[in-house]
Parts: C-alpha cells; structure tokens; sequence
C-alpha cells in the first residue's frame, strides 16, 4: 500500500513533541531496570503453570519483537508500538479488501498519555488524518480480559444459560472476592493514575491465555477500526454534526471491520471479534471505569457529553446480522454472554468502589493524576 500522508507525517512528531514534554508523559526511563522486569515476569509466569520451557520461548520471543518494533513515537513503549502496528495493518489490509481507500491517508502514532484511549486527529486543510492510542490502552485491554476470561470460565453454561438470573449472578461473584478485588484493582488503578501500577501482575495460565488473548484482540481491534471509521466517513471536520450520531456510524464501521478481519482469522477463529462481543467488553468496560472513578474520586468525566450510553450503542450492533444472517444467532450470543458478565461485574465493583474504607478512599484522591 502506498501511503499519501505527507502533511501528517510532518505534523505528527510536533504534536508528539508537544506531549512528550507534559510532566505525567507515558515515556520509557532509559535508566529503567529491565531485569528486574524479567525476573518478575518469569516468577509469575512459573507460579501461573508455564513451564520453564514455555517461559524460555516467551522470553526470547519478547526481547526479538522488541529490537524489531517500529518507531512512529520515540520514547513510547516498544511494545505498544509493535502491538499497534499489528492491529493497523490488520484493520487496513480489511479494508483494502473491502474496497475502502482511504485507510491511506492516515498516519498513526501512540500518545504518551494516562489511560485507556484511542483517538483520531484531523490535519486540517488535507484530507488526512492522524490515529493514535494512548501508551496504556492496549494494557487496559488485555487486563479487562484476563479478568473477563477468568469471570467466564467460572461456569461457561451458567452466563449463556436461558434461565440466566442477575441476582444468582451477583450472588456466584460475591462468592468470589479474590476475582472480584481483581477487577476493581484494574478499574481502580485506571481510574485513579490512568495506567495499571496498582493492579497486582497476574499473567493468564496455559489454559486461558487463547480466550483472553482472543477477546482482548477484538477489544483492541474494535478501538482502533472505529477511529478509522471516524477517517473513513470524515467525521469532526464539521462543528454543526451531531457528535453522537458521527459515534453510532463509528460503531457500525468498527463492526463490518471487525468482520473482515476475522475471515482470515488469528491463530483461530474468534466469535469475539467477528460478532462485535469485544466492542461490547471495550464499552461496558469503560463506562465502568468512569463509574468507580466517579465513586472514589468524586469527579464525573466528561466523555458522556459527546458520547452516547454504552447500552445505548450496544442495542445497535444487531446490525451485524446483515453481513451474514445465518450467523446470527451465534453471534448475537456471544455479545450476550459478554454483555451479562459485563454488567454483573460493573454492579458488583461498583458496590466495591463504594465500601472502600475512607482512609483509603482519602489516599487514593491524594495521589490521583488530574
């Protein structure tokens, strides 16, 4: 593919050197001791079930993407930056499929900034645009994930069960405070410094890691396809759309992405990501951030502004159906399952968040990033 970005390949590292000088910048510390970093990594690994073997191969194989990762923003984790480079050429080469060009006029680049985000950036007078992620985005993912495959796994029958009851539901995780603790360590750290530093290193064991590393690539794919979408269908350029509206339409490209992707599947086929199950994870999740943020820091983000209810976008991605009908119903369940375990989950951390001791509460608001 040949990329027509010149105007934003120049803007690009004047935005980046502007973030990069912000006191909280998400930037490497060349001093930083990695070997601490692999001793950790190899002793949980190893208390996780890997043997010393499979430690050895995801070691090597670690070190080797990190002397090939690209660099589109000096400073940023390399790992965000090969993960983002995967899942763009992912997203554009489906929509080189599809017959979409216009994935050719964008640049990318990661943000040195707090937080789950992903984002879209306009070169003005051009038709290009610039598609970022936050340095911690593709972290956040992948610990929504673990959490929400160790949640699943639980009793795979009892979340897709007919009879399925919120109130059992509620009732099985309370009986599960290990798990629960978990999750509000993941939404809590993000909502109080933007980044995972206070959620304990907890690597998914053989048996999980397909499940999580399957949903967590369609979380990461349906963030990223949707700011495409907002490219593609050249949103914000206009002061008079309507914001949510622009967000629907999003939504709906991020789904007919995730489809195409998902016929030349990853490893294996992933229902999570061909059927918009992972949107579905990435909203609620994040609209539970905002929630046990506004519970512990007593501040409500603005996000909801501009963007619509994650229920509310939700209800919307029935659509999907449309690109094949007969793999409606399994589709449908998998966003249905995700959906229950996302909202059971929300209610209980939310109740979490709530009966926090208040000295606890009082630190945690003392050490938050603005």
């Amino acid at each position: 593919m040949v990329k027509k970005t010149e105007v934003s390949a120049q803007l690009w590292p004047q935005i980046f050197e502007r973030l990069a000088q912000d006191e909280y910048a998400a930037l490497v510390d060349p001093d930083h001791d990695t070997l601490n970093d692999d001793r950790r990594m190899r002793t949980a690994l190893a208390r996780a079930g890997w043997t010393e073997a499979q430690i050895a191969t995801i070691a090597a194989a670690h070190a080797a993407r990190q002397e090939a990762a690209p660099v589109t923003s000096p400073g940023v984790s390399p790992d965000v930056e090969i993960a983002f480079d995967r899942l763009t050429a992912d997203v554009e080469s489906a929509m080189a499929r599809l017959g979409l060009s216009s994935y050719e006029r964008v640049a990318r680049g990661v943000e040195p900034r707090l937080g789950p985000i992903a984002a879209k950036i306009n070169v003005t007078m051009t038709d290009e645009s610039i598609v970022t992620v936050g340095a911690f985005l593709f972290r956040y993912c992948g610990l929504i994930a673990r959490a929400f495959t160790r949640t699943l796994l639980l009793d795979p029958v009892f979340w897709q069960s007919p009879d399925w009851d919120e109130r059992e539901a509620l009732a099985r995780l309370s009986r599960q405070p290990a798990l629960m603790w978990y999750w509000l360590r993941i939404q809590m750290s993000f909502a109080v410094t933007g980044t995972h530093i206070l959620t304990p290193y907890e690597p998914s064991s053989p048996q999980e890691v397909m499940l999580m590393e399957q949903v967590a690539r369609a979380m990461e794919i349906f963030a990223i396809a949707h700011e495409y979408g907002h490219h593609d269908l050249d949103h914000g350029r206009c002061l008079e759309a309507d914001a949510k509206a622009e967000e629907f339409a999003a939504d709906q490209f991020a789904l007919r992405i995730g489809y195409e992707v998902e016929r030349f599947p990853f490893l294996m086929e992933s229902p999570y990501l061909a059927g918009g199950a992972g949107g579905v994870v990435l909203l609620l999740a994040l609209e539970n951030l905002r929630e046990v943020g506004d519970i512990v820091l007593s501040r409500r983000a603005l996000q909801a502004d501009t963007h619509p209810a994650a229920e509310e976008r939700i209800s919307r991605f029935d659509t999907v159906a449309v690109l094949k009908p007969q793999e409606f119903g399994v589709l449908r369940g998998f966003r249905s399952v995700s959906a229950r375990i996302m909202r059971t989950v929300g209610t209980s951390i939310r109740e979490g968040a709530r009966t926090l001791p208040e000295p606890l509460v009082e630190l945690l608001k003392t050490h938050a990033i603005p």
